[in-house]
This record gives C-alpha cells, sequence and structure tokens, in this order.
C-alpha cells in the first residue's frame, strides 16, 4: 500500500496527522479534558470480569490465615490450661502471638486493605479475649498489667503504620485498646486503671495530631477518656455513693485524671492552633468546653467533698489567663482565622467568671469584675471589646448595686436604706461609659454602658430625693409622693438624655430615651395607679405627659462634636 503513495504525499499526510493531533491536544487542554491514556496494544480499556474476580480469590487465603490464626490461639489457651506450660508464660505467648498478627498487617503491601484489615482484626480477636479472661474471669494478671498491655498494643499499632500511613492498622490497634478498656472497666470494677489508660492513649492521639498523622482518629480516644473520667467523677460524688462492688477510688486519683484530661487537650488544641496553624474547629470547641466542664466542675465538687477547693480556682483563673494570652496573640496574627482568637477571648471570660466565683463570695467576685471592666474596656487589644461590658454587667449585678437600682427606681424603697452599693457603682458605670466614648466602641457597647450609668445614676438620685422628703416630712409622710419623685427621675433624666443626643450625637442616648420612657409608664401604670392619693397621681401624670409633650423637640438633631 506504501508503494501507491509516493513519498511527497506521504510526508504531507504525516505533517497533517501531527497538525491535527496538536490542535485536539490544544482543544483538550482548554476544556480542561483528562488527558487520553495511550494505547496498548493488546490489552483492553475495561477491565474484564475474570480480573475481578481473580482479584476478589485473593482474599480466600487471607479469611484462610485468620481462621488458623485464631485456631493457634485456642490451642496456646488449652496448652496453657493443661498446664503444660506456665500460666505466666502462657499469657506472655498469646500477647505475642497477638503483636505478631497486628506485625504481619503492617507488613502487607500497598493497596492490599482487605488483607491488612483481616489480620489487624485477627490481632484484636485473640487479644481481647485473652486480656479478658486472664483479668476477669482467672484474675491472672491485675487491672493495671492488664492496662499496660492494652496501652503497649495501642501504641505498637500505631508506630508500625507510621511510616506508611497505614490507617486501617492504627485504627483497629486503637479500637481494640479503647473497646476493651471499656469493657474491663465495666467488668473488673476497677475504673482508676482503665481511666489512666485511655487518658494515656489520648494524649498520644493528640501527639499524633500534632504531627499530622491520623488527625481525625484522636476523636475516638477523646470520647472514650471523657466517657470514662465522666463515670468516675459520678461514682465518686453521687449522693449514693461508690456500689460496694467497686475497687474504691482515691480523690487524688480521681482529680489527678480530671486535671491530666485538662492538660491533655487545652496545651493540644493550644499548640495546633498556634504552631501548626489549624483552625479551631467547632468540634475542639466542644471537646474543649467538655474537657474545662468536666475537668473543673468535676474537681470543684471532689475538692469541696474534702473541704477545699482553692486549688481548683487557681486552675480556672490559670486557664483563663492561658486563654486570654492565646487570644491576643491569634489577633495580632495575619491571616489566622479570626474564630480562633474569638474562641479562645469567649473560653476565657467563661473561665474568669467561674475562676472568680469558686474563689470569692458574690459582693466581692461583683468588685473584682467591675475592676476588670474599667482595665479591659480602653484596652481593646486585651480583649474583645465585648469583654469590658460583660464584666461590667456581671460585676454590677454579682454586687448588687443593679438590684438595688431597680428597688429604688420601681419598687417601694424608703430611699436611703437602699443606696450602699449604688453610691460606690454609679460613678463607676459613669467611668465606664466615659471610656467607651474615649476609645469609639461600637454603639451597642456604649449603648449597655450608657444603660447601666443612667439606671445606677437615677437610682442615686431617687434615694436622695426620696430621702431628702422624708427627712423633711418626716418618716410618716405618704409615700406616694416618693413615687410621684420617682417617675420625675425617670421622665426627666429621659429630657436630659435627649438633650445630650442631640447636642452631642450619642445616638446610642436616643435608643435608651425610648427605653427609659416605657420604664416610667410602667411604673405610672403598675405603680402609680394603685396607690391612693389622688394628688400624688396627678403630678406623676403632669410630669409625664409634660415630658412627652417636651420630648420631640429636645430631641432634634442639632450640631455634632463627636459620633
Amino acid at each position: 500500500m506504501s508503494e501507491l503513495v509516493p513519498q511527497g504525499d506521504r510526508e504531507d499526510l504525516r505533517r497533517e496527522l501531527q497538525e491535527l493531533s496538536s490542535r485536539v491536544a490544544r482543544i483538550e487542554a482548554q476544556l480542561n479534558l483528562p488527558a487520553a491514556a495511550p494505547a496498548v496494544a493488546g490489552v483492553p480499556s475495561a477491565v474484564p470480569p475474570y480480573v475481578v474476580l481473580a482479584e476478589s480469590a485473593r482474599a480466600i487465603p487471607v479469611l484462610g490465615r485468620a481462621l488458623l490464626g485464631l485456631a493457634g490461639a485456642y490451642v496456646l489457651r488449652a496448652i496453657t490450661e493443661s498446664g503444660a506450660v506456665p500460666q505466666a508464660i502462657g499469657i506472655f505467648a498469646g500477647i505475642l502471638f497477638a503483636m505478631g498478627w497486628l506485625a504481619w498487617a503492617a507488613r502487607t503491601q500497598e493497596g492490599r486493605h482487605v488483607e491488612a484489615a483481616v489480620y489487624s482484626l485477627t490481632s484484636a480477636l485473640v487479644l481481647a479475649p485473652l486480656l479478658w479472661e486472664v483479668t476477669v474471669r482467672f484474675h491472672a494478671i491485675s487491672t493495671w498489667v492488664s492496662a499496660g498491655v492494652l496501652f503497649f498494643f495501642a501504641l505498637f499499632g500505631m508506630a508500625i503504620s507510621w511510616r506508611k500511613k497505614l490507617l486501617m492498622v492504627a485504627t483497629i490497634a486503637t479500637i481494640t485498646g479503647a473497646v476493651t478498656a471499656a469493657a474491663l472497666l465495666i467488668g473488673s470494677h476497677d475504673v482508676v486503671p482503665f481511666t489512666f489508660l485511655l487518658l494515656a492513649m489520648a494524649a498520644t492521639g493528640e501527639v499524633s495530631a500534632f504531627l499530622d498523622h491520623w488527625p481525625g482518629g484522636r476523636w475516638l480516644t477523646a470520647a472514650g477518656a471523657d466517657l470514662a473520667v465522666l463515670l468516675a467523677t459520678y461514682l465518686v460524688t453521687n449522693g449514693r455513693g461508690l456500689p460496694e462492688t467497686y475497687v474504691p477510688i482515691a480523690p487524688a486519683a480521681l482529680l489527678a485524671a480530671q486535671m491530666s484530661l485538662l492538660g491533655i487537650y487545652l496545651p493540644g488544641i493550644a499548640m495546633r492552633t498556634l504552631l501548626r496553624d489549624s483552625k479551631f474547629t467547632l468540634l475542639e470547641t466542644a471537646q474543649l468546653a467538655f474537657t474545662l466542664v468536666l475537668a473543673l466542675a468535676g474537681g470543684m465538687r471532689v475538692e469541696r467533698a474534702a473541704g477545699r477547693g482553692a486549688a481548683i480556682a487557681a486552675v480556672t483563673l490559670g486557664c483563663a489567663f492561658v486563654c486570654y494570652g492565646l487570644s491576643v496573640i491569634l489577633r495580632k496574627r495575619r491571616g489566622e482565622p479570626e474564630s480562633n482568637s474569638r474562641r479562645f477571648a469567649l473560653f476565657a471570660f467563661v473561665l474568669a467568671i467561674t475562676g472568680t466565683r469558686m474563689l470569692l463570695a458574690p459582693s466581692a467576685a461583683g468588685i473584682v469584675w467591675l475592676v476588670l471592666a474599667v482595665i479591659l474596656i480602653p484596652a481593646g487589644a486585651m480583649a474583645p471589646p465585648w469583654h469590658g461590658s460583660a464584666y461590667l454587667l456581671t460585676g454590677l449585678l454579682a454586687s448588687g448595686a443593679l438590684p438595688a437600682a431597680r428597688e429604688l427606681l420601681l419598687g417601694g424603697a424608703v430611699g436611703h436604706r437602699s443606696l450602699g452599693p449604688v453610691v460606690w457603682a454609679a460613678p463607676v458605670a459613669l467611668t465606664c461609659y466615659g471610656m467607651a466614648i474615649r476609645t469609639h466602641q461600637r454603639r451597642l457597647f456604649r449603648g449597655i454602658a450608657s444603660g447601666a450609668a443612667f439606671w445606677l445614676a437615677g437610682a442615686l438620685a431617687a434615694g436622695l430625693l426620696t430621702g431628702a422628703y422624708h427627712g423633711i416630712f418626716g418618716a410618716l409622710a405618704p409615700h406616694a409622693y416618693c413615687g410621684t419623685i420617682r417617675t420625675a427621675v425617670l421622665a426627666l433624666g429621659a429630657l436630659l438624655l435627649a438633650r445630650v443626643a442631640s447636642r452631642r450625637g450619642w445616638r446610642e442616648l436616643t435608643v435608651l430615651v425610648y427605653l427609659v420612657m416605657a420604664v416610667a409608664a410602667y411604673r405610672l401604670v403598675f405603680v402609680e395607679f394603685r396607690q391612693d392619693v389622688k394628688i400624688a397621681l396627678i403630678l406623676s401624670l403632669l410630669v409625664y405627659g409634660g415630658s412627652l409633650m417636651i420630648l420631640p423637640s429636645w430631641m432634634e438633631p442639632r450640631r455634632t462634636s463627636s459620633g
């Protein structure tokens, strides 16, 4: 055939074929199509069914070897029970036999996942029943020895699968350790050894995840450690006490387990976030929150039962300090997800509140929180803006200043009897509002500070005026006029807020005006109308109605000097 085509035509045909091939390649590149595999003579593109059957048939000898392995384990058990070999040697040989199957699983060729899984499961099926019988049935080894064997087995499985990153082998070894530990914990009624085993496995999982090996598997060991510490805490602190069949749990051992759980996950998550630049995920947030609640709340219950508690409070405040430091560092980093800093800041706030309350009485804790508010409102780099407002509100509530102000403005207090906490709290709230304006905080946080400042200042004015009224007219003077004084304080205070808002342009005060007038209306309807002195009611209506008439003109915006 080639002889019928001239040489020049063959060259032209070859050149056209090359150009056509290059054009097709360019079109495929523009369309992002996968490159076609080169055709190999004699090899079809689809895998024939007999090849699939041949691959599946290879699993049959693997299952056969696994069954022979289980048979060998039973033979070893029979020899040990017959007394042909000492019991200790038989147990040791069984453990080595299980380890050998796990090592065989790690030496399988790459891609043979079924073979690796079967050999790993064979190892688990040999070790788990062996430890159950020698620990629970025959009491041949102690629970601590059994826990040590399980930890070495799980650690061995992770070590031999480290280089090739054999997820199957590491997973089955870890699951075997965790599930067998849980079964032995319940079966032997000895909580402490297997709780510390699960904690050690959790620590190993955190180290492995930090080194980017098997990061998803740490949640299995985390769940096991959480449940073990939770069970131990419940058994020790419940009202009925530890069941008689359980081995006694020393409070020191339980505290060590609780603090170990905290020592694993707070540094572990912090190091992954700081050093590995990983995102603070929702699972990590939930785990850290559960760890903190379990370790600190459970530890406080154990400490209080022993007549102590300051140590756990100090640990809580130390954790708050660490979380604040992490929040500041992450906020200053460029390219760092903002959620990392926010979540550590949230943990810091909750821990600071909890630790202070553990250590101090409510009134003393409230004073500390107010000091923190004064420090953090102007120091924007130390904490998120909402921390200052949150500390301000919690401090005013715990110190009794806000409840006392409510009684002075809405209740039936005579006057100076409830002024105590309001006298010193009102200047603090006014100072916080002034600093919030000076540092240009968000309108929401300025509104919170302005509301607290007005509420306390109004209560102080109402208390002083009602006290002066009774001082002038005597203690038996009608209390109804005290109600008129309080309504007038609210209505006239709203007018003052409106004037300041219009002149200074502080729009958070505009919202506060409506809230104050709503509170005054509530007082007028539900308090003033129930008293019998009609003249006092008329005076209250005149003051409130006059304020409503004046208020719109006073709220008209004028030239502002700051925003």
